[in-house]
């Protein structure tokens, strides 16, 4: 799907992948300082990225699971 680069979708669809992306890494931390593995903010965590990644894919046609990555 070819998408303008200047456009709302655009810009809105990268700030959801960082979002995800952020909360996955946040979910990752919490574990990581509370020393022991906890199941629940790493489920959150996942879950709230993929949930982003349905959002884009619904908006823009494509997951963004890597926000680096660009909407093809």
């Amino acid at each position: 799907m070819n998408i303008d680069k200047k456009s709302f979708r655009y810009r809105l669809s990268n700030v959801l992948a960082w979002f995800g992306m952020l909360s996955m890494g946040f979910g990752f931390f919490v574990t990581y300082v509370s020393n022991t593995v906890i199941a629940v903010p790493l489920i959150v965590s996942i879950g709230s990225w993929l949930f982003f990644g349905l959002i884009n894919y619904l908006m823009v046609g494509s997951l963004r699971l890597l926000p680096w990555r660009d909407i093809e």
